[in-house]
C-alpha cells in the first residue's frame, strides 16, 4: 500500500502545475499537512497561511522529486512551533520539527534513504542565510555537499517568492547575487 501512495505522491508532485488543485488527494496521502491549512502567519514577511505558502513554494521549484518533497515539507513544523506575541507570529525552530516530520512521512511512504537524507538536508537549511562569498559557500558546501547547494538555492528562491512583497524586495538581490556567485565559483565543479 505504501508503494502505491508513494508513487501517487511522486506523480502529483512531478506532473501537477498547481498543487492546490489536488489538495484533497494530497492531504489523503500526507494527512500531517492538514494542521498547516489553518495555521496563519501573522507577520510582515508572510502573506499566506502555511499550507497555501507551501503550495506556492512547491509550484515554484522545477520538477525534481527531492526539490518538490523538500518544498512540500519545508514548513510542516510551523504549527508546532508557533508563538504569538503582540499579534505577531514567530516559528523559531520549525526547521528541526519539519525535518523530523518530513522524514517520518517519507519513511512511512517507503522512500529510500538517499531521498530522505537529501530532503532532510534541504529542509534543515532552507532558512539559512547564504551570501555571495567564499566563506558562505564553503560553509554550506561543508554541511550539505556541493551537489545540494544549487537545489538549496532554488528552494530558497521559491520560498522567498512566496513571501510578502516587502520581504521579496529586501532579499531578492542578495539571493540572485548568491546564485551567480555559486555558479561562477563552484558551479563548474558540478
Amino acid at each position: 500500500m505504501n508503494n502505491s501512495l508513494r508513487e501517487r505522491l511522486e506523480t502529483i508532485l512531478l506532473t501537477t502545475d498547481d498543487i492546490a488543485l489536488v489538495e484533497e488527494e494530497l492531504l489523503s496521502i500526507v494527512p500531517e499537512l492538514i494542521v498547516c491549512k489553518a495555521c496563519a502567519q501573522n507577520m510582515p514577511a508572510h502573506r499566506l497561511p502555511v499550507l497555501l505558502h507551501t503550495y506556492e513554494v512547491v509550484d515554484g521549484v522545477r520538477k525534481n522529486l527531492v526539490l518538490k518533497l523538500a518544498a512540500l515539507f519545508h514548513d510542516i513544523g510551523k504549527p508546532y512551533t508557533k508563538v504569538t506575541r503582540d499579534g505577531v507570529d514567530s516559528f523559531k525552530g520549525h526547521e528541526e520539527i519539519s525535518v523530523i516530520l518530513g522524514d517520518f512521512i517519507l519513511q512511512r511512504l517507503g522512500f529510500d534513504d538517499m531521498i530522505r537524507r537529501e530532503v532532510g538536508m534541504l529542509v534543515k537549511y532552507h532558512d539559512t542565510a547564504l551570501f555571495p562569498s567564499p566563506e558562505s559557500m564553503d560553509d554550506i558546501t561543508g554541511k550539505i555537499g556541493i551537489d545540494l547547494v544549487l537545489p538549496l538555492l532554488e528552494l530558497q528562491l521559491s520560498d522567498l517568492l512566496a513571501h510578502s512583497e516587502q520581504k521579496v524586495k529586501a532579499l531578492l538581490p542578495q539571493r540572485e547575487d548568491t546564485l551567480k556567485f555559486f555558479l561562477s565559483s563552484v558551479g563548474s565543479k558540478l
